[in-house]
């Protein structure tokens, strides 16, 4: 027998809750049928809170302090000569191909124009130079709408992305949701599934494949076609988690979203006057059934692909499900994930199955998302690079799992240490300019869902000085994460043009 083939799937922006809780208000027979022969890794924490660095420590095994990519925005780019999935499994003998979405490089959003969507060839040509044999490109739903990705391409051809982009960006109404206003099967998720089954009708027992499917929801705009809206009955929704009263307390980064006072997650870009207080219950239900119907729409694909997968290599065929980060999904009366901390966000589904499991395995011990590449690498036999990171999840297991995880994007980081967990937000710990630092301390076994900032709480002193020591101890992190304006480091272009060009590519 030779070596397996290696399934590799994605999704963008999705709680942990909705693949993991016991009582959905949609059935999900792909996922939960792989879940039924699979572990199921319980506590497995993204490395980012944002997309790119969460996607870039997938590729690579390094921390986005360690692999340079540290924010969506700036020229944060994946650098090509940094060993990755398809290079590495590329070198040990399999067919390599990606289907949806990348955003290994920072999309331009300087230069977004609402009645115009742009050119974005030299972003594919980055994307193939990353060791893909075969590349199925809609890299993201919000890009599509901006810049002409291969998915784009065809709608326009079709005559079908102008409605699109009119609906959801040029007449977007602070406070409404939209409905897709194309066929089913020319949403961006459909056509990413479609574009997976129609590679699989070309593949072969014969030849080692790693197939990276990746899906761009339920990532944001709330667009699912009506169809799948009808499968979801919100008479049994998760509850919606939240606190009255919580966001008096000022000590907390995300009050400024809820209040429309500064930056936070985007929910408050679609929100009355920029506040997410504005949001009322019917506004929830509706955003939440949207944000359902993707995930039933991306599962009708999920269980498609794995059955025709299966039907090809059988037995000899590793699957993996994750996401890239979650959502705050109506939790604290917040939608996004930008600038929020919280385990909504960093906590993410992880599903392997093994080549002929039969059997759920249960694995409640802590992991991290930058395990995914040493995994995958040693699923097919390559070579891990050294000085990476991750390590392989069966070690990381054997090992009693991780006692530290750390989460981190461009202003921000979060730390948690047994089931103490500290969140630096903004600027960091040294400021001039006056700038508010906040600075939370949360017990995840009293407090699960984070609603009582202990910072300042004399009994946590002592871990609270442990894990600000521990920050500071982390090689390239605080001065990578906590820029200062003058220190210019090589990925900060200030917003202004694509980090594409800054990065000599």
């Amino acid at each position: 027998m030779g070596k397996p083939s290696i399934l590799f799937i994605t999704t963008d922006e999705q709680h942990l809750d909705t693949v993991y809780s016991p009582s959905l208000p949609y059935e999900l027979p792909g996922l939960r049928g792989l879940m039924a022969r699979s572990d199921v890794y319980e506590t497995a924490y993204s490395a980012s809170p944002v997309c790119l660095p969460a996607r870039c420590t997938w590729m690579t095994g390094l921390m986005p302090h360690n692999n340079g990519c540290i924010s969506n925005n700036f020229g944060a780019s994946l650098p090509l000569q940094l060993p990755n999935l398809f290079t590495c499994l590329r070198q040990s003998g399999y067919t390599t191909s990606l289907h949806g979405k990348c955003h290994f490089v920072p999309c331009p959003y300087p230069a977004v124009r609402p009645y115009l969507t742009q050119e974005y060839e030299h972003f594919k040509v980055y994307y193939r130079a990353l060791g893909m044999d075969h590349l199925d490109l809609q890299d993201d739903k919000n890009i599509s709408l901006w810049y002409y990705d291969d998915y784009s391409q065809e709608m326009e051809r079709k005559g079908l992305l102008a409605e699109y982009r009119r609906r959801f960006v040029q007449d977007k109404v602070p406070g409404e949701l939209a409905d897709f206003p194309n066929p089913k099967e020319t949403h961006p998720d459909s056509w990413t599934g479609q574009k997976a089954l129609d590679y699989l009708d070309r593949c072969s027992a014969d030849q080692p494949h790693f197939m990276w499917v990746s899906f761009s929801g339920p990532h944001y705009p709330m667009d699912a076609p009506g169809e799948y809206e009808a499968r979801v009955d919100m008479d049994r929704d998760i509850p919606r988690r939240w606190r009255e009263g919580e966001w008096e307390d000022e000590t907390k980064h995300n009050r400024m979203s809820y209040y429309g006072i500064g930056p936070g997650p985007e929910g408050g870009g679609n929100a009355v006057d920029g506040a997410q207080k504005n949001y009322t219950e019917a506004y929830w239900r509706a955003w939440r059934r949207k944000y359902y119907a993707n995930i039933v729409q991306i599962d009708d694909y999920i269980q498609r692909i794995i059955e025709k997968a299966e039907s090809i290599w059988g037995d000899d065929l590793y699957i993996v499900f994750t996401a890239d980060h979650g959502d705050m999904m109506g939790n604290h009366s917040l939608w996004g994930k930008n600038s929020a901390v919280y385990d909504d966000v960093l906590r993410v589904p992880l599903v392997v199955h093994h080549p002929g499991q039969k059997a759920r395995r249960n694995i409640p011990e802590r992991v991290s998302s930058m395990d995914v590449f040493p995994t995958l690498l040693g699923m097919g036999g390559a070579e891990t690079p050294q000085g990476i990171d991750g390590k392989p999840l069966d070690e990381v297991v054997a090992a009693g799992g991780r006692d530290v995880v750390l989460s981190s994007c461009e202003g921000r980081v979060a730390i948690v240490k047994g089931h103490i967990k500290l969140c630096v937000n903004a600027k960091g710990f040294e400021v001039t300019d006056g700038t508010p630092i906040f600075r939370e301390l949360y017990d995840l076994e009293k407090d699960p869902y984070e609603f009582t900032n202990l910072y300042a709480d004399p009994a946590y002193a002592q871990v609270r000085d442990e894990l600000e020591a521990r920050l500071r101890e982390e090689p390239n992190l605080l001065r990578t994460v906590f820029y200062r304006r003058e220190d210019r480091p090589y990925w900060f272009n200030d917003g202004n043009g694509a980090g594409y060009g800054r990065n000599g590519l």
